[in-house]
């Protein structure tokens, strides 16, 4: 997978990830901080981090496809 597409592929996907990610923790970890900031700050890292290991994942699947070997 080429760099830059990596990148448009990250940009497009962290937005979804934190709508998902803020439909499933918000509530829960809203009543357990009983701040919406922090909540949404504990929200935005997990986001970033499931973004990049699904980045890594898909880099390594396209290489696997369109490696050097073919």
């Amino acid at each position: 997978m080429k760099t830059g597409l990596t990148v448009i592929l990250g940009v497009a996907w962290s937005p979804i990830i934190w709508l998902f990610a803020s439909s499933l923790l918000g509530s829960p970890l809203s009543a357990i901080t009983g701040s919406w900031m922090v909540t949404q700050g504990v929200i935005l890292v997990f986001a970033f981090f499931a973004t990049l290991l699904l980045l890594r994942l898909f880099v390594r699947i396209g290489s696997k496809f369109h490696g050097s070997n073919h």
